[in-house]
Formats: structure tokens, C-alpha cells, sequence
């Protein structure tokens, strides 16, 4: 069969090579490639990540700009880490900034030597004690607060959940919960990708028996952890808690979908307008991708974890007053910088500014899109679930660092080995 990009003409029924819509790219390494190859080369990397990659580079960027570096030169990547060290970013920053400059820089054929490697790695390490030993704020990345099952149902009845967008709100809270879900993994479901079902499980109440059980299965086609896209089966029985259940939830969400004429194959979990519109006839932005047309995004799955955690009064809502001066604050620093006679006097002044502002933060809950996950995973440890069995729920490796975080890696107290060593105080 004759490719695509050659037709015969009509004429004399030689082939000749349709024009593509992209024009061939050459790579800093000199390497050709069709625009095709190259646009889906783009696109295989996360938004998120492409956007996270951009920013560390343009910031590094700026800095040789304004510090009389070239960007390909050695100790530039060093030196900015630790201009950012004395501006007080923590050493999780510095590590990302490291990792994704490291890895530009030998795309753009100007790798870090093994030197400079050693060395980098040395100042993310230092500032990670000056951390440690800051008696003002509390060493390692600021992270989000888990949700509990209490937390979920005070966010739950902060919903008025006989109308759609209650019903859309409450299914999305509750699968993401229930599934451990990053933001992005309830928002990519397709209504094919979840199945409600009933099975057998022993029955606690009976030596033997079983007792069948309402369950949620979903498909998981891909995710952050799965960019092969070899996909990844959820299973979720129903709790006996009507209020956190979300088959329920889904059921009447799926209701929903076929009252208006929408239990048709596209996005599980679509838009609703302030009129209660749905998918592709709600008004406002869609997604530029024509298969998601009328679903939501990860940025909706994270707005309504916060709005409604702040609705429960799980978090603060910052006043008027707050949050003007928090950007006052801001506004002075920079200005203190910019006219301190010393690159190292601006540091220390960008320092001191940015630990208060951590401080404050440390100092209340806070609660993002992430915290669903976070907080399913401790549920269920808590519960005895053996670790690696919450890790294949969750999609990690239990020996990965990454699920080791979520683990709260202490003895419980009638667990701890200072006990029997003395009699307990009464």
C-alpha cells in the first residue's frame, strides 16, 4: 500500500510528496526532524512539567542576564543554586531547579561536569541543615494537609447536593478521594472507565460465610506514574456510611447525565454552568482538545477540593485586610532588595521575608488538591492495611520515596520500645 504522503497525479502517475503542515525542525544537537516528530515529542511531556521546566529555566536564564553569566558556562548552574539558597528558597527547590537545569543544559550540549554535579549536589545538601537548624520554621517541603473521613464529610455537607452541580461536586470529591487520585487522574476518567458492580466478600459477622457488595471498579488508562499508558484497575467496595459512599454519589450523578440526554460516551465528569448547563452546552472555556470537550480539568478537581474545605472552615479564608498585607509585604522585600548595596545584603533580606511568610503558612491547615490523596493513603494505613497493598492502590512502588512521604514512620504508642523498660506512670 502506498504511504500517505505519496499520491500519484493524475498526469503521469508519478508519486509526489504532499506538502506537510509542519516544517522539519533542527535540534540544538543538530539532529533533524520532521515537525510531526517534534510536536509529539513536546506533547509526551505533562503540561505541568513542560510549564514547571520553562519557569526554572527562564529564572536561571535572568539570573545569568543580570549577573553577567553565560548559560552555558560551568559554575553558572552552582552559582545560581546558591544565589537561591540565600534568598531562602529550601533545598526541595533547589533540588528541582538542579534537576531540570542539569538536564537542559545537556540537551543543549553544555553538560554539567562531574565536579560541578558534586558540587551542586553539596549546597542543596547545606541548605537542607541550615533548614533543619532554623528554629523558626519547620525543615522539608511545606506540603498539604491530608483529608480524613471527617474532613470529606464536613466538605460534603457543605454542598447542596439535590442540585447538578451538588451531585457533579459531591461524585468528584468522593472518587477522588476514595481512588487516592492526583488532580489530574478523576478529570482524564471517561464514563466507560468506571464500573459499578457487586461481589462476594467474607462476611466479618459469620465463620465462612460471604455477603455480596455493591463495588466501583475504574479503569485508570494512564497517569503521572504511568506515562506508558499501560493502565491500572481501581477497585473500591461500598462503605457502609451512605454519606461517603461513592457509588451513590456516582449513581446519581450518572441520573443525572441520562435526564439530559448525556449518558453518552465522553468525559465522566463534565462542567455545569452557573444554569446548570452540562459537557459541551455549558458556557465559558473548554478544553482545547476536541475528546474533552465539556469535561473538567484538574484545575476544577482543585478548586473544589479548596473552596469546599474552606467552606467546611477546614481552612482560613484570607480577609481583605491579610491578603493586601501579604503582597505590601512582598512589595517592601523586593524593593529592600533592590537597594541593598550587596548582592549577599539583598539574600539576606529576601531570606528573612520568605521564612516569615513559610512560617505563616506552617502556622494554619492547608488543604490543595493533593490532600485527597494524601489523606485516603493515611486512612488506610491507619486501618492496618499492610503498606504495600495501600501502594498498589495508590500506583507507587512501595519502595519509593515518594510513598514513603505519606507514611507517618513511627511506632504507635502501645508499640513503642520505651515501653516495659519502667513501670508506666499512673
Amino acid at each position: 500500500m502506498m504511504p500517505r504522503e505519496l499520491v500519484p497525479t493524475a498526469a503521469t502517475g508519478t508519486a509526489v510528496r504532499r506538502a506537510r503542515a509542519h516544517a522539519d525542525v533542527t535540534t540544538t544537537g543538530g539532529m533533524r526532524m520532521t515537525g510531526a516528530a517534534a510536536r509529539r515529542l513536546i506533547a509526551s511531556v505533562p503540561r505541568n512539567s513542560r510549564d514547571a521546566r520553562s519557569s526554572r529555566w527562564g529564572s536561571y536564564a535572568d539570573w545569568c542576564a543580570e549577573n553577567g553569566w553565560d548559560t552555558a558556562e560551568p559554575g553558572a548552574v552552582l552559582s545560581h543554586l546558591a544565589d537561591l539558597a540565600d534568598r531562602g528558597h529550601p533545598a526541595a527547590t533547589l533540588e528541582a531547579h538542579f534537576g531540570t537545569l542539569r538536564g537542559l543544559r545537556t540537551i543543549g550540549e553544555s553538560p554539567l561536569s562531574g565536579a560541578e554535579i558534586k558540587s551542586c549536589q553539596q549546597i542543596i545538601t547545606h541548605r537542607a541543615g541550615e533548614e533543619a537548624d532554623d528554629p523558626d520554621v519547620e525543615p522539608g517541603p511545606l506540603q498539604a494537609d491530608g483529608v480524613t473521613p471527617d474532613d470529606l464529610r464536613q466538605m460534603l455537607r457543605t454542598l447542596d447536593r439535590t442540585t447538578v452541580r451538588g451531585k457533579r461536586d459531591a461524585v468528584v470529591l468522593l472518587i477522588d478521594w476514595w481512588m487516592a487520585g492526583r488532580a489530574s487522574e478523576p478529570a482524564r476518567l471517561n464514563l466507560h472507565d468506571v464500573k459499578i458492580t457487586t461481589v462476594k466478600v467474607p462476611d466479618p459477622a459469620t465463620h465462612g460465610g460471604t455477603i455480596r457488595v455493591k463495588a466501583l471498579v475504574i479503569k485508570l488508562r494512564r497517569s503521572k506514574a504511568d506515562q506508558n499508558a499501560r493502565g491500572h484497575e481501581i477497585r473500591i467496595l461500598a462503605p457502609g456510611d451512605d454519606e461517603l459512599c461513592p457509588i451513590r454519589a456516582l449513581e446519581k450523578w450518572l441520573a443525572v447525565l441520562a435526564d439530559d440526554g448525556q449518558l453518552t460516551p465522553g468525559p465522566l465528569l463534565r462542567r455545569v454552568d452557573r444554569h446548570g448547563n452540562i459537557g459541551a452546552k455549558a458556557a465559558g472555556r473548554h478544553t482545547a482538545d476536541p475528546k474533552r470537550r465539556g469535561g473538567i480539568t484538574a484545575e476544577t478537581v482543585s478548586d473544589i477540593v479548596t473552596a469546599t474545605a474552606r467552606a467546611a472552615e477546614l481552612t482560613p479564608t484570607p480577609t481583605p485586610e491579610e491578603t493586601a498585607a501579604a503582597a505590601q509585604a512582598k512589595q517592601e522585600a523586593h524593593a529592600a532588595a533592590a537597594a541593598a548595596p550587596t548582592t549577599e545584603d539583598a539574600g539576606v533580606i529576601l531570606k528573612a521575608w520568605r521564612a516569615a511568610k513559610r512560617a505563616a503558612q506552617q502556622a494554619v491547615r492547608r488543604i490543595t488538591g493533593h490532600s485527597m490523596r494524601r489523606g485516603c493513603i493515611q486512612a488506610m494505613l491507619d486501618a492496618g492495611h499492610p503498606a504495600e497493598k495501600v501502594a498498589l492502590h495508590s500506583r507507587h512502588s512501595p519502595s519509593s520515596s515518594a510513598f514513603d512521604v505519606y507514611r507517618k514512620n513511627r511506632l504507635a504508642w502501645h508499640e513503642t520500645t520505651t515501653r516495659g523498660v519502667l513501670d508506666l506512670a499512673a
